[in-house]
């Protein structure tokens, strides 16, 4: 057994805790409520030159001719940079390298970004854009998935050969023996849209030129060190040339996950061949047509069950919008095909899943990945399987539900920590569902009140099986103040400002205050991104190893100084005592006095590669994920039947995701992501023309929820199903609510008016024809 993997267990198996648990505030709350926290456009430095996209005006067509004389005429332009002047490699793909930083040859979207304008104020910068003219040879633009996919004829990428980027299956059992089986077989088609970030800072970058030929860039990235390769790549320099450093992020939610390395290496283009400071901020419109997106997907579900509500089979093709370029697609379709089936035992499944390549904005990361589009088509199933037996879609939960030592579609046992039917039961008595169930049946009149569930399930970690790990350093000072280093970056949701701090603070057993998080760096160790929701689950397991490695050699040196065993020992609150004689104690601060005396070493890294099986992509089985984070959510909803409006009443949640860090931070998580769910169940939707152009592209015309919208949300039901690999235990928790809402939502709906409604959103347009037999 290795030491991380000793020093893990150790801490797992701690009972008592000073600070992990409770709900500490932020050590960033301060600078933030009183505006002393720096983002993006904080930063202004002498000589700076300001940066603008020229963006593409067709969906797809050849680019002829870039006519930059005009622009360049105006008075203060600096320099029209296009794809000619990349000096390393004009390739920023993720999953596939089929994306340019700068268009090529040619467009494949509307807005896509032809050429970077450097100028002396940001009003010369936008003059000049609109002046440059770019000629085009436009070509057929395809916008359909459903028909892109079967065309030949007409080629989103002409050296692939197909539209289809990516395909993925799952095979379990024998699923046409699983339908023979059934008593009740339940087909539909389910569709959801393409979605916004909407984070209140758009994206931007602040590149500064420095001595050695190096580079440091101020970055909204959610990953500094996936910034700094692709950086390294377009300028084709060594990545040790290139130095990230984050301000503070105002919102991610995936987005700047995928487009904040695209905006670094954009900014740090602009300066290489200017000499200069460059900072280039997106404005709110460009955000919306130039970065990635919630995908739009199609799903053809089939279910098979007894009569008494036990899952034989599943048949399941999902078909996702790539838009111009694979991005993120094929690990989002990866994750939704994994997680088909919902967190339910099914001995026989199918499923297939395809990524498919169209000519509009491109999808990407977004907070649930793929998860909610398959989650609310396989809970929306269980709620007609259940309506078809006449049975309470509670109960046929139940009885499907997973438990340890089950099996998920892939072949995966599960083995520890899924505690999903606890918090299932736990919450359907919190929230009255029975009582409630009954009374709202058949309810008349103008209002009509609906309650309805829905369960999620999560992996934890990265998808596809790529490898994932976590890193940290840490360094005591002469003085006790304690430094970390993690490439996990805050970008709102507070990982390292809240769950970081409180681990180190109980494992050195010192107040949070002597601690000092140095995050989102390529300073720091690579830590792998914010995203996945591992920012503490596998984030922080890092800081705990190396904290603990530190506890360990002070240890020793403690019960050396006080003359007791190290059993005897409690770090409490910067004192060191004997549990059995309180009068021996140490300050914090004098034993790392001592330690330095001694030669004691007082820095240490904390490394962990997470152990992952196997995964066969031709068979369909294996290992998907360490573990899962579980969640349930309930809504009640009231319906007006006459003008097809939905208001969300009450929103109960409930959370299988391990050891509770920080239950305040957590509930934060929670309201965030109902508040997004509720927006994609019921109004957020981008709009496109024929010409593939987003036509809502701003805060007028795409609705998102506002504070009015917003349910009452009860206290959320914690159930700490222990992870054996996460620090004190810890899953992810980032996502999870967001994934069920769109499904309890429409479940409730679906109770209210009697009839379900299988597109988001559900707009009052879609509930009115529906309830008038119109939709």
């Amino acid at each position: 057994m290795s030491e991380a993997i000793k020093l893990l267990e150790k801490w797992l198996k701690a009972e008592e805790f000073t600070i992990v648990g409770k709900s500490i505030d932020r050590v960033d709350a301060i600078d933030k409520v009183t505006g002393k926290a720096k983002f993006m456009e904080d930063y202004m430095l002498p000589g700076m030159l300001y940066a603008k996209i020229v963006m593409s005006s067709e969906p797809h067509a050849r680019i002829k001719r870039v006519n930059v004389e005009r622009a360049l005429k105006i008075p203060g332009v600096v320099k029209v940079i296009t794809a000619r002047d990349v000096p390393g490699e004009n390739q920023v793909g993720y999953a596939l390298p089929d994306q340019p930083l700068l268009a090529d040859g040619k467009v494949r979207y509307h807005g896509e970004p032809v050429a970077i304008v450097v100028a002396e104020t940001p009003e010369t910068a936008a003059m000049a854009a609109s002046e440059l003219n770019i000629e085009y040879e436009p070509l057929p633009a395809i916008l359909d998935p459903l028909e892109s996919m079967n065309r030949r004829d007409v080629l989103v990428h002409d050296e692939i050969g197909s539209n289809i980027a990516f395909t993925t299956k799952v095979r379990k059992g024998d699923v046409h023996k699983g339908f023979q089986k059934a008593d009740v077989i339940v087909e539909n088609e389910y569709r959801t849209q393409h979605q916004e970030h909407l984070y209140l800072e758009t994206e931007g970058a602040l590149a500064i030129p420095e001595i050695g030929g190096m580079y440091t860039i101020m970055s909204c990235a959610q990953y500094p060190h996936l910034a700094q390769a692709i950086t390294a790549r377009v300028l084709g320099l060594p990545t040790n040339k290139i130095r990230i450093v984050q301000p503070y992020i105002g919102g991610g939610f995936g987005g700047k996950d995928d487009t904040g390395p695209l905006v670094a290496a954009q900014a740090a283009l602009a300066s290489h061949l200017t000499g200069k400071p460059v900072l280039l901020i997106y404005s709110r419109e460009e955000s919306f047509r130039i970065h990635c997106k919630r995908e739009q997907s199609i799903i053809k579900y089939k279910s098979g069950a007894t009569a008494d509500g036990i899952l034989t089979a599943i048949d399941v093709k999902i078909i996702m919008d790539a838009g111009a370029y694979a991005n993120r697609g094929p690990f989002i379709l990866w994750r939704a095909t994994m997680h088909a089936s919902g967190p339910y035992h099914v001995e026989n499944a199918k499923v297939d899943g395809y990524c498919v390549y169209t000519n509009k904005v491109y999808q990407g990361s977004f907070r649930g990945f793929g998860n909610p589009d398959i989650q609310f088509a396989a809970e929306s199933q269980m709620d007609e399987i259940a309506k078809k037996l006449g049975l309470d879609p509670l109960d046929v939960r139940l009885k499907n539900i997973l438990k340890p030592g089950m099996t998920t579609i892939t072949g995966q046992m599960l083995d520890e920590s899924v505690g999903i039917g606890e918090a299932l039961r736990m919450l359907a008595e919190r929230a009255d569902w029975r009582r409630k169930r009954r009374m709202y049946e058949g309810d008349s009149g103008r209002y009509r009140r609906g309650i309805g569930l829905a369960c999620g399930w999560h992996g934890i970690s990265t998808s596809r099986g790529v490898p994932d790990w976590s890193n940290a350093i840490i360094k005591v000072n002469k003085d006790g103040g304690v430094e970390v280093y993690t490439g996990i970056t805050e970008i709102g949701q507070g990982t390292p400002t809240t769950s970081h701090v409180q681990i180190v603070s109980e494992i050195l057993g010192i107040p949070t205050e002597y601690i000092t998080i140095h995050f989102g760096t390529t300073d720091a160790p690579d830590t792998g991104a914010t995203h996945a929701s591992r920012g503490t689950s596998i984030g922080a397991i890092g800081v705990l190893l190396a904290a603990a490695k530190l506890r360990e050699r002070l240890t020793t040196l403690a019960s050396e100084m006080l003359q007791c065993h190290p059993e005897e020992l409690k770090f409490e609150n910067g004192r060191i005592y004997s549990k059995n004689n309180p009068e021996k104690s140490l300050k914090w601060k004098d034993l790392v006095n001592e330690a330095f005396n001694r030669g004691v070493e007082l820095s240490s890294t904390g490394y962990f590669h997470l152990p992952k099986g196997k995964f066969d992509h031709e068979v369909g089985q294996g290992y998907a994920y360490p573990a899962y984070s579980y969640i349930i959510n309930i809504a009640e909803v009231e319906v007006d039947v006459e003008t097809g409006i939905v208001k969300v009443i009450r929103m109960w949640p409930a959370i299988a995701s391990g050891r509770i860090i920080n239950p305040k931070a957590v509930e934060g998580q929670i309201e965030g992501a109902i508040a997004q769910g509720i927006g994609l169940a019921l109004m957020e939707k981008l709009e496109f023309d024929e010409k593939g152009a987003i036509i809502n592209p701003n805060l007028t015309d795409y609705v998102v929820p506002t504070a009015m919208d917003m349910p009452k949300i009860e206290k959320p039901i914690f159930i700490e199903d222990l992870f054996k690999y996460g620090p004190f235990g810890a899953k992810g928790v980032g996502e999870m609510a967001l994934i069920p809402t769109p499904a309890a939502i429409a479940n409730a709906v679906a109770h209210a008016i009697g009839k379900r409604i299988f597109e988001l959103p559900l707009t009052p347009e879609k509930v009115y024809f529906k309830i008038m037999g119109r939709g």
